[in-house]
């Protein structure tokens, strides 16, 4: 059994690391929507870059400040503001939920005038669509476990592999542009490696979040580029876009 220092020094090391990975994280984004959105105003429009619409805004503002929620909570842990913590959370509740949806119908708009130079629309949708999902699916369990920490903590960074791949696929790196969509797939994981050699490192065992969670992100990435030029997934997204206008 761990002795009392050793459990202050590993929620101490817990802090580091959980607030170290969100402001990466939150990085990542940043630099991916630089041009595009954050420091638009002091960049050329990238090439592919779709109208701005007040649908857009709101998109980009909700999921900006569900980003800052990210950033922000675990240093609030850090500094032992859990009751502080616990009040945003349920604000951040509301600002997920809201992103998604908005999240939705952004990706079914895109596919009449967003897409721009990425093959057909219909097929690209399974990109965006299975991030979303994903992304809804972990942050809904991690509400859900918001009673647990260890639990809720894990969930929460494992749903940023989502944010990430969107703003990484924007980076100007040819690494990324010229494998994608498996390069931004497999360079969004390295939360699922650090999460893994963390508790390696600091428990001696995975916790089964990075196992299970780990597992299900990684199958909702191969999904995508097998399905999206089949027929079926192709019916269901020509459906979907028919929905909008």
């Amino acid at each position: 059994m761990a002795t009392v220092a050793e459990r202050r020094n590993r929620r101490q090391a817990d802090r580091v690391f959980y607030s170290g990975c969100s402001a990466l994280v939150g990085f990542i984004i940043l630099v991916g929507f630089a041009r595009s959105w954050f420091l638009a105003a002091w960049f050329d429009t990238p090439p592919g870059t779709p109208e701005i619409t007040p649908l857009l805004v709101t998109h980009g503002i909700l999921l900006s400040v569900w980003i800052g929620f990210t950033v922000v909570q675990p240093l609030l842990i850090a500094g032992r503001q859990i009751s502080l913590h616990r009040q945003l959370g349920l604000a951040a509740g509301a600002v997920a939920l809201l992103s998604v949806i908005l999240a939705n119908v952004a990706a079914v708009a895109a596919m009449h005038v967003g897409f721009i130079g990425l093959g057909d629309p219909a097929a690209f949708y399974a990109i965006p669509f299975f991030d979303i999902q994903t992304f809804a699916s972990l942050v809904a369990l991690a509400f859900w476990f918001r009673k647990r920490p260890e639990v809720h903590k894990r969930l929460i960074l494992l749903s940023s592999t989502q944010l990430m791949e969107a703003g990484l696929s924007r980076v100007p790196v040819a690494i990324l542009q010229d494998h994608a969509p498996w390069g931004t797939h497999i360079a969004c994981d390295w939360i699922i490696l650090a999460g893994v050699a963390y508790d390696l490192w600091s428990r001696g065992r995975v916790h089964p979040v990075w196992i299970w969670g780990g597992a299900f992100v990684l199958i909702s990435e191969i999904v995508r580029p097998l399905i999206w030029h089949s027929e079926p997934w192709l019916a269901f997204a020509h459906s979907v876009a028919a929905l909008w206008g």
